[in-house]
């Protein structure tokens, strides 16, 4: 019992050295951030298997071999679309960025040839030149970034290999966790890992499968109403859909933007296409497969979406509301704690 004091001491400082080094060398976590990620999710199929009778590391084979399959035919199917789409966007964006300058321009001169007083024509100057100007700079920034983001994506590919090694080791490795708890509190922990576990695949399971099923219908929607890049405008509302209440709005800009190139009738059969979808998808598909919610209030969602949003850009915003239901979990856990053990 004496030495009690000092083990805490230990585990204080090794803890405190630990994320230290984490800290220094963060740029390079993402791949392992990914890899358990993927473990995490793919554990349970492993599992499924392997109550069917089929060894762990057969079942890791099985459920890689799968899908390796089905990324390689998506690869295969969307790919030579998307190269296209992206290729004809390339062409056509400088005009359309002249055709904007134009609309500017004429603007400034209608607004000029109404006789507005010249502090209020100054003021509108600026805010116009301030709205290119941030325009162009993210356009410059998001240039100046593809390289440093095409060289950081190859350290990625190790996140599957990586995943292969904490699937194989994944009992062992929660074991070790739980033996670094003191035996007392060993079981409490556990129902707190059951609780969080829950939530999350929950989240993940709602929120990816209805993300797909609306990508799909916007993009087969816009192809319909006779618009071009279909599939990148799926994709865009599709990922940007993974965020609730502000998702599908961020979403629908770019795609309608894209419209506009063509024409302001297509814009608007566009976006009465995306709110189509987005009505099917808050009053029919979300109510059959997200069963009952995280268990947030809409206020704490919206805050999280927004300090999320502030914090960490849009990773932030797509990581705020399971983050948030998490934290939940962990405070009512606290609570109970608290309560029963006042009681």
């Amino acid at each position: 019992m004496k030495h009690k004091p000092w083990r805490w001491v230990f585990t204080g400082i090794c803890l405190l050295l630990t994320m230290v080094l984490l800290f220094k060398v963060r740029s390079i976590l993402g791949p392992f951030l990914l890899a358990f990620i993927l473990a995490y999710l793919l554990n349970p199929l492993v599992e499924a298997l392997e109550r069917r009778r089929i060894s762990r590391k057969r079942s890791i084979l099985i459920v890689f071999s799968l899908i390796i399959g089905v990324v390689f035919t998506i690869i295969f199917l969307m790919l030579p679309s998307l190269y296209n789409e992206l290729s004809k966007l390339a062409v056509i964006l400088p005009n359309a960025l002249q055709v904007f300058t134009e609309w500017v321009d004429g603007f400034r001169a209608q607004y000029k040839a109404t006789g507005l007083p010249s502090r209020v024509a100054l003021v509108l100057d600026e805010h116009l030149g301030q709205g290119e100007a941030i325009i162009a700079n993210r356009l410059n920034l998001l240039l100046d970034s593809l390289p440093k983001v095409l060289s950081t994506a190859t350290l990625y590919v190790l996140s599957p290999v990586m995943a292969i090694y904490l699937l194989t080791d994944w009992k062992g490795i929660g074991g070790h966790f739980f033996r670094i708890i003191p035996q007392r509190w060993r079981m409490e922990w556990r129902r707190l890992w059951q609780d969080i576990n829950h939530v999350i695949r929950q989240f993940v399971r709602g929120d990816l499968v209805i993300a797909v099923i609306v990508g799909i219908l916007v993009g087969v929607g816009v192809k319909l109403v006779g618009m071009e890049y279909a599939l990148l405008i799926g994709l865009i509302c599709g990922v940007f859909d993974l965020i609730p209440y502000f998702g599908p709005v961020i979403g629908a800009v770019p795609a309608v933007l894209l419209a506009l190139t063509k024409s302001p009738a297509m814009a608007f059969k566009v976006a009465l296409v995306i709110f189509i979808v987005q009505q099917l998808e808050g009053n029919v598909i979300s109510p059959k497969l997200m069963g009952e919610s995280v268990g947030l209030h809409p206020l704490w969602v919206i805050f999280a979406l927004l300090a999320g949003g502030e914090l960490a850009g849009f990773w932030g915003m797509l990581l705020a509301v399971p983050l948030a239901a998490v934290i939940r979990v962990v405070l009512n856990h606290v609570y109970f704690r608290l309560v029963s053990s006042k009681v």
